[in-house]
């Protein structure tokens, strides 16, 4: 019986230690104060960023970058979401990436296949790569629960140990962006706004 006590205990440490992990990666609903989908509510672009940001410091699954302004200077931002292991070696597998995607660049100067390039090498880099999913999420204006929808994948895969999103981590990276046209969240955030101040909403 005592031999059973030790593993049991490490056992009962590790799944502590795991629900206090997912516990600490902040829900939508805690930054945002309502759950995305919630009846008259919707986030602005700055909650959104904000959310991701908190995310980002939370998790180690969670890279989130700002690439560039928009035409009215909001932040455009993407997060790549992947297994810590997989974040680690983001540039392995963009050159793999870059290599598969442009055949050229398994060629030679004189257009003739590199010598150390042959079926085989190929499939090795296919076997030693990852799949790169984009998921772009906002484009029109009304659709509101795109942009909100983003925030609550972003925190199943930051959160969730279930088998099935592990997997997804551990096979993917995935490269997800809230709103390709963020002004158009400002705007519908005012008109929806100001049509539920004036009860027509």
């Amino acid at each position: 019986m005592k031999v059973l006590v030790a593993p049991l205990r490490a056992c009962f440490l590790i799944l502590v230690y795991v629900f206090c992990a997912a516990a600490q990666i902040p829900s939508p609903k805690d930054v945002l104060g309502f759950m995305p989908g919630d009846d008259r509510k919707l986030a602005s672009w700055a909650q959104v960023v904000d959310y991701f940001k908190k995310l980002d410091a939370a998790s180690d699954r969670i890279r989130f970058e700002e690439i560039g302004k928009s035409t009215m200077g909001a932040p455009f931002v993407f997060a790549t979401i992947s297994s810590p292991e997989n974040l680690k070696n983001l540039a392995k597998y963009s050159e793999i990436n870059k290599k598969l995607a442009d055949p050229r660049k398994l060629r030679s100067r004189d257009m003739q296949p590199a010598p150390e390039v042959s079926a085989a090498a190929v499939q090795r880099l296919i076997k030693d790569g990852k799949t790169i999913v984009l998921i772009t999420f906002g484009i029109h204006s009304t659709e509101v629960g795109s942009y909100l929808s983003s925030m609550l994948v972003a925190h199943e895969l930051a959160s969730s140990n279930a088998p099935r999103i592990k997997k997804i981590l551990d096979e993917t990276i995935i490269l997800l962006v809230p709103s390709l046209r963020s002004y158009i969240v400002k705007v519908t955030l005012k008109f929806s706004t100001d049509s539920i101040d004036n009860s027509e909403f």
